[in-house]
């Protein structure tokens, strides 16, 4: 939430802020504390004019940075926000299932798994080109001192004329206004408020003393401001007891940064939600999903985006590139439905085959286009595979056929003889189909004609190709046949005739002689 807020806010620089730092001691170089069991490091830098920068350290590198980075870029007088993620030591096991993961071969995570490594974040300045030195201690200051400054916040034994704490064991009624603070004056003009608390360092602690194991004894902090030389203008909520920041809202953040409505809407950027999380921005409103390495796995970012081009999916780790959209304009319903089966409808609400798209009478586009690029020859067909509005295939190769021995059954030698006489009484036609073009004109069978005289395949509305393929092939097998059969008797009766013709002229011959 702590992160959430902070994107969520526009940090000011205050001018109060600003003099403070004029008086501040400076540093030329930040450097992070890096716990032992930690590997590979991130840091996050966000500030002034929409700056962000990110930086890997390797496992046990120092965590150091100068006012210019790494990438070059030179940090500005202003104010800066910082997040520090650490990944933990993985064993060489542990590594090979996160690898096994980043491929989609394991998903949940191992129970022995080391433990997140604590996430650290903070902030600083930079004036006249340095790091402002956190150390750096305020002065304490009282409004009504007519003596000046305090040295230090932390000598409140240096407080003018200090009076004897009061322990009151009864019930404090107080019927006007209350102001706690060394800076409260005598004659303090309250307003409107009921209690104010005033001074530069400002807490509220809860400090719960149950003793008891079976009662809740966590202890909360509210926060106003950093005490950090150059830190943040900020309320936060704090977890005392575990030393964390849980819930952090920073000055200067736009209005209505987070609203909750009476009807239990959350909205972003709007006081006037009406779902259940509204996020609101005049440029793109953006959900990012960020697995920021802490677990120990490699390190993703998704985007969740929209705006007046479209909503899209963001791959913001690998080049910002959009593997998915949905262009802005009036897409009907049931566009896309994924069903409990794993089954995908594009166009019906229910999708009746593992793919199974639907569209009006009125669709003229191609069903499926593949295709190459356009190479902007235009003898060249980029098509690879099109099926047609009217259902027409083309293919920019050759249609393959599953026909292997091992994936067939009931295998029975055909009569090629008698499919051809029942080809030979199959009616052949020229035609066109009902919703194509007269002139698209195309030559064989009617299917019923073709089941009813084989009897091959599981409708006599369709035909099979290979089952004309077939037909084709017998009957040419039994013309085959029939040929070979003919070309004998023609060589016997050639034959014949040449001995015919022998003895023919051998008479001839010999009643020449005779003459």
């Amino acid at each position: 939430m702590q992160r959430l807020m902070a994107a969520l806010s526009v940090l000011a620089f205050s001018t109060t802020a600003w003099a403070q730092a004029e008086s501040a001691q400076v540093v030329s170089q930040l450097s992070f504390d890096r716990p032992n069991h930690s590997a590979g490091a991130t840091l996050r830098i966000s500030g002034p004019d929409g700056l962000r920068h990110e930086q890997h350290f390797a496992a046990g590198e120092a965590i150091d940075i100068t006012t210019r980075l790494s990438s070059g870029q030179v940090l500005v007088d202003g104010h800066y926000r910082w997040e520090l993620l650490l990944a933990p030591q993985l064993s060489q096991e542990q590594q090979q299932w996160a690898d096994q993961r980043k491929q989609g071969t394991q998903y949940a995570k191992p129970s022995a798994w080391p433990e997140r490594v604590a996430q650290q974040s903070g902030a600083f300045t930079v004036l006249d080109g340095a790091f402002v030195d956190k150390l750096f201690e305020e002065s304490l200051s009282r409004v009504d001192n007519p003596d000046g400054e305090f040295n230090t916040a932390a000598d409140a034994s240096q407080i003018p004329n200090p009076q004897p704490r009061q322990v009151i064991a009864e019930d404090l009624i107080v019927q006007g206004s209350t102001c706690v603070g060394i800076d409260c004056a005598n004659g303090e003009s309250f307003g409107f408020d009921t209690l104010r608390l005033k001074e530069n360092n400002l807490r509220i602690h809860f400090d719960d003393t149950s003793a008891s194991a079976s009662f809740p004894g966590n202890d909360w902090q509210l926060v106003a401001n950093d005490t950090d030389n150059g830190g943040l203008n900020r309320f936060t909520i704090r977890d005392s007891t575990a030393g964390r920041d849980l819930f952090t809202i920073e000055a200067g953040g736009v209005a209505n940064a987070l609203y909750v409505d009476d009807g239990n809407h959350v909205g972003i950027g709007t006081n006037t939600p009406v779902t259940s999380l509204h996020a609101a921005d005049g440029n793109t409103p953006t959900v990012r999903l960020d697995q920021n390495g802490t677990d120990g796995f490699t390190p993703q970012i998704w985007d969740l985006a929209g705006n007046e081009a479209g909503f899209f999916v963001r791959n913001t780790t690998s080049g910002s590139t959009l593997p998915f959209r949905v262009l802005a304009g009036s897409a009907p319903t049931n566009s896309l439905v994924i069903d409990a089966s794993g089954d995908i409808a594009m166009g019906p609400a229910n999708a009746s085959a593992a793919l199974h798209i639907q569209r009006n009478s009125s669709f003229t586009d191609p069903w499926l286009l593949l295709a190459q690029p356009d190479d902007g020859n235009a003898n060249t067909d980029e098509r690879l595979v099109e099926v047609d509005a009217n259902g027409n295939l083309f293919v920019g190769g050759t249609i393959t056929q599953l026909s292997s021995r091992f994936s067939k059954e009931n295998l029975i030698q055909v009569a090629s003889q008698d499919i051809l006489g029942k080809l030979s009484q199959l009616p052949i036609w020229t035609w066109n189909y009902l919703h194509s073009q007269d002139s698209d004109r195309h030559i064989g069978p009617v299917a019923e004609d073709f089941y009813r005289q084989f009897g091959f395949g599981t409708s006599e509305r369709s035909v099979a190709p290979a089952d004309m393929a077939g037909v084709a092939l017998a009957a040419t097998q039994a013309l085959q046949q029939e040929i070979a059969q003919r070309d004998a008797k023609i060589a016997t009766l050639e034959s014949r005739l040449a001995r015919l013709e022998a003895l023919l002229m051998a008479q001839q011959e010999s009643n020449g002689d005779a003459q």
